[in-house]
């Protein structure tokens, strides 16, 4: 399988690339600031921002400049406290004028987000802000109350569910993915069985799956049309390689076996581009406080992956793991809610999908998923977490029959982290990781009969293993026009 090697090692030499640059952060960061000044917390350029920047100076006299409130009080939390500060000076909205941060008023929650959220705008006058909320919404509150209730990241991302938050009109993101799973242990059940030990002790069992490798690359893409709306599509590419466990049929004569069985074991691979995953996210509610978030998920995956057809119904169970595609378009629907608690993140999904069967008589089952993460951010460069998942998939189906060495309960468990490592184009980089592993699984199996009359046998699933994924991920928003 040499794609499966060389497109991780691709990306491994992308990553190793793009930290060769950065040298530092701080020097990167004077580099930027002799060029086109940008935001040392989001990597956003300062002049597109001139109405939401802040001005920052140190006491022995450096200068840093934010896009926006927000990220200035992440700054002033990083270094301390106010008094870490010779000055500190925000843009009046209605003046353009700056003023000083501690005195000025904030409006926080309104319809207009000037650079990123959590949308602080800062107001000279307390009556200015008060008529700002009269027409645009929000609530006003002075700098001590901004600074105590401001995270040091503006939202987090889970890997295996989605985020309820919409970042804003015009922010965009795009990722590289590499992601890695085996599966490597049958389960019946709850049961987990080696596989030699489950093949060689039964011998009426022809066949046994031994181990699934899974590789995949993504190009993944984010993108808000509007404040409330959040676009996401993914497109992979598999490496699939399926070990199964052959067991041949004794040599009998008048109903005795005068050879013993032998064992084998076979690999099939199946590499190319998978469906395409399409999914909006549109959010039906947020506090004012940008710290609670209700949104409605809707989904489809494009049948672009290739699924093959020519699979005989007594296999199709154990070969449908090497399917690249489900040969159908699905459909996904669900509710995602998220709610931030100061420099911790909580993200919850509940999410239903429809397989319809494909022009080949198969159907995959329909699947319902849970899933739920916490995230703590101790600075706005870095997230740690933990998540878990849980989904149970129906029996798939042949030409209208169940298969019934398909479907099943399963609950993941995932460590998660992200680092900023690089500031660049506007934006900011990201590094993200998780490892995880299946903490329960229920999965289905069937009992079948050898057709040369040597008795029963189960199709099983595999399953255990673990799962990692990596990815680098750049973040942009174009500045709206305000």
């Amino acid at each position: 399988m040499k794609t499966v090697i060389k497109l991780p090692l691709i990306l491994a030499l992308f990553l190793l690339m793009l930290m060769s640059t950065r040298v530092s952060a701080h020097e990167q960061h004077e580099q930027e600031s002799q060029e086109r000044p940008s935001c040392r917390v989001c990597g956003m350029y300062i002049d597109q921002y001139q109405k939401s920047a802040a001005e920052l100076v140190f006491k022995d006299g450096k200068k840093e400049y934010t896009c926006g409130v927000a990220c200035m009080l992440r700054e002033v939390e990083d270094a301390g406290g106010i008094t870490a500060f010779k000055s500190v000076k925000v843009h009046d909205w209605v003046s353009g004028k700056l003023v000083d941060a501690e005195t000025a008023t904030y409006v926080l929650g309104s319809n207009v987000i000037p650079d990123m959220v959590p949308n602080y705008i800062a107001f000279a006058k307390r009556e200015e802000a008060e008529a700002f909320v009269a027409k645009e919404g929000g609530e006003v509150i002075n700098f001590n109350i901004a600074y105590d209730d401001v995270s040091p990241v503006g939202t987090t991302a889970p890997f295996r569910i989605r985020t309820a938050v919409t970042p804003g009109k015009g922010n965009f993101s795009a990722g590289m993915v590499y992601g890695y799973s085996e599966k490597n242990q049958i389960k019946s059940g709850s049961n987990s069985i080696d596989p030699t030990h489950f093949i060689q002790s039964n011998p009426a069992q022809p066949r046994a799956p031994k181990e699934m490798q899974v590789h995949q690359q993504s190009l993944t893409l984010n993108w808000s049309p509007t404040d409330d709306l959040a676009l996401f599509m993914n497109i992979p590419w598999f490496e699939r390689r399926l070990t199964t466990l052959t067991q041949t049929q004794p040599a009998v004569v008048k109903g005795k076996p005068i050879t013993a069985g032998q064992f084998g074991e076979t690999t099939d691979n199946e590499n190319g581009l998978g469906d395409i995953t399409i999914e909006g996210r549109y959010n039906l509610w947020r506090s004012t406080r940008w710290d609670k978030f209700a949104t409605i998920l809707l989904g489809t995956t494009l049948p672009t992956g290739h699924f093959d057809g020519n699979i005989v119904s007594g296999a199709i169970g154990q070969a449908a793991g090497l399917q690249l595609g489900k040969g159908t378009a699905t459909f996904t629907g669900g509710m995602l809610y998220s709610q931030r608690w100061k420099d911790f993140w909580f993200h919850s999904s509940a999410l239903y999908t429809v397989n319809p069967e494909n022009d080949d008589d198969y159907a995959y089952g329909d699947v319902v998923t849970g899933g739920i993460a916490l995230h703590y951010t101790p600075n706005y460069n870095l997230m740690v977490g933990i998540e878990m998942d849980a989904s149970y998939t129906a029996e798939s189906q042949y030409r209208g029959f169940d298969i019934g060495n398909t479907g099943g309960t399963t609950t993941n468990l995932a460590f998660v982290t992200d680092y900023r490592f690089l500031n660049a184009f506007g934006g900011n980089f990201k590094f993200r990781g998780s490892v995880g592993l299946p903490i329960y699984e229920d999965l289905n199996s069937k009992t079948a009969y050898n057709p040369n009359g040597r008795g029963r046998f189960e199709q099983v699933q595999l399953g255990d293993g673990f799962f990692v994924n990596a990815s680098v991920v750049w973040t942009f928003r174009a500045a709206p026009d305000y």
